[in-house]
């Protein structure tokens, strides 16, 4: 949901309430007189109490929506159990394809960090999935991150300490 479906949907309500509120006390719309000191704060507060929903549901839609940080493996693997429980979730080893070979997720997929496609290659991701990246120490799924990040992405985890520190746990991944 967008910030705009927010403020629409918002006004929808606003405007509801409104016409009900002419509906249920058969106010004329066109009779109301903007004069009385009743009507006049009664439309100020109507307009600040729309104001206020709006901008709370921005904020807490804008909160929930976005995860795109390194954590560390206690965070990283009770995220991604639960993605793959749920039928998403995407692991992605962005190493060497020799370093893949020598050992990797088995529900991993490979997309090599140093290939000259890189970029297009994670650009063609569908951004409304989530993934959990990672490679051998941490730092070029650090930098996958934030390419990510830039394109778009809005759920993105970075597995810290990458292969070389969480090898074992990496190798249990089972798929769901």
């Amino acid at each position: 949901m967008t910030v705009t479906d927010v403020i629409k949907s918002n006004l929808n309500i606003f405007f509801c309430i409104r016409f009900e509120e002419f509906l249920f006390f058969k106010i004329n719309p066109y009779t109301v007189d903007m004069n009385n000191k009743n009507t006049r704060f009664l439309f100020k507060l109507s307009v600040f109490v729309f104001l206020l929903l709006s901008i709370i549901t921005t904020l807490s839609l804008s909160a929930e929506e976005t995860i795109n940080k390194t954590v560390s493996a206690d965070v990283f693997f009770p995220a991604l159990e639960q993605q793959r429980s749920e039928g998403s979730g995407i692991l992605l080893d962005v190493r060497t394809p020799g370093e893949y070979t020598d050992g990797n997720a088995p529900t991993s997929i490979n997309i090599d960090y140093y290939d000259r496609d890189f970029q297009s290659k994670v650009s063609a991701l569908d951004r409304d999935e989530t993934y959990f990246l990672y490679c051998h120490s941490g730092n070029r799924s650090g930098r996958t991150l934030s390419i990510m990040k830039n394109l778009g992405f809005q759920h993105v985890y970075d597995l810290s300490g990458g292969w070389s520190r969480n090898s074992t746990r990496l190798l249990a991944v089972e798929e769901q």
